[in-house]
């Protein structure tokens, strides 16, 4: 009997581990459908090959072939610079994605831009854009004044603005926001923080603000779309990454086919306050601009917020000029308008030295 009671004993034992082989192998080849590469990025008219964690057939495609196009085998070819994403799929259904930057050849002066700052700006060849790293960069000297406004026309700059102003702290704030056209050959975006002592000049065309100091940095991510008008959709240009700014800024060469308004981008932005009241002033002045509040985080579209404690994520494309607080224009000819336009003419011909040199750099 005893003899027996073993047997049965190791016979179901032999039977679990064999269920457990087999639910283990049944486990492993039921495993998520992935895509593998030796890079995310691939030069244009150069090729990246692609594979899949799996045996089984797959059928591979683009979302814009007219960036990157992929063939039966998955290997992908660069046609223009831009970003596109890969699908892999099975008979049965399963799906995998894998992002793709197509970036422009590789050429020196894009290279140092790549690695070091000239005239402010860098370059990434993912996204083929301009940016701004540097916290201290030469445009933090001049902040903000309601005048550079007057010049930008002259320098063929047409941009839809943003400008929320609030009180916070004994500080005078004001959260700027732009998309357009810069020069004939830049188009892009900025989110910009600025503030000044508390008081009355406040309601003056020649009030100043300061770029805010790293203690009133803010955490911002921002990516910028333009419209597809071919497809009516909206594609990623570039996305700056979540970080601590006071200016979070992108510009990419080319061209809008409209600029008044600059409806044809879209940004999409998340905002880290230093707390909730803060976010809240930030949101009733997005009101008072035009913006509507989102019930959720995922329910943000067009020109729509939504704010969870002291984080505020919201979209803008329509709204083209608008600030929560009008400015009173005065005709003030002593040495404060004297100062005003100084400055400004200051900054129009930095801002035409650093944006002509990035021109010819793209000419080379």
């Amino acid at each position: 009997m005893n003899l027996i009671k073993r047997t049965v004993s190791l016979l179901l034992v032999l039977l679990t581990l064999s269920l457990y082989g087999v639910v283990a192998l049944a486990a492993e080849d039921s495993q998520p459908l992935a895509i593998t590469g030796a890079s995310d990025s691939v030069q244009k008219k150069h090729t990246l090959s692609l594979s899949v964690n799996t045996e089984t057939p797959v059928t591979w495609q683009s979302s814009d072939p007219s960036v990157a196009a992929v063939d039966a085998s998955g290997t992908v070819t660069g046609v223009e610079a831009g970003t596109a994403t890969i699908t892999a799929k099975t008979q049965d259904g399963q799906s995998a994605d894998y992002k793709i930057f197509v970036t422009r050849a590789k050429m020196p002066w894009r290279t140092l831009l790549e690695n070091h700052q000239i005239l402010g700006y860098r370059y990434s060849y993912k996204g083929d854009y301009y940016y701004t790293d540097d916290k201290n960069c030469w445009q933090k000297f001049f902040g903000f004044n309601f005048s550079y406004d007057w010049l930008a026309p002259l320098f063929l700059m047409e941009y839809d603005y943003v400008r929320v102003f609030f009180n916070y702290q004994g500080k005078d704030w004001m959260i700027q926001m732009w998309k357009g056209q810069y020069g004939l050959v830049f188009y892009g975006s900025e989110v910009g923080v600025y503030t000044k002592p508390e008081g009355k000049e406040s309601a003056t065309r020649f009030a100043h603000y300061a770029g805010a100091d790293s203690s009133d940095f803010l955490k911002i991510s921002n990516a910028l779309y333009r419209k597809n008008f071919s497809t009516g959709e909206y594609d990623l240009e570039y996305e700056r990454p979540y970080d601590d700014y006071w200016w979070n800024a992108g510009f990419v060469p080319g061209h809008l086919w409209d600029t008044t308004p600059c409806d044809e981008l879209r940004t999409v932005s998340h905002i880290t306050f230093k707390d909730a009241e803060m976010a809240r002033l930030f949101t009733e002045g997005l009101t008072k601009c035009g913006f509507k509040e989102a019930k959720t985080q995922d329910s943000v579209k067009q020109d729509t917020f939504f704010c969870d404690g002291a984080d505020v994520f919201l979209q803008w494309q329509d709204i083209s000029q608008a600030a929560n607080s009008h400015v009173v224009q005065t005709a003030v000819l002593g040495p404060v308008a004297l100062g005003g336009f100084l400055m400004m003419l200051t900054v129009g011909l930095l801002m035409l030295v650093s944006f002509g040199g990035l021109a010819l750099l793209l000419l080379i």
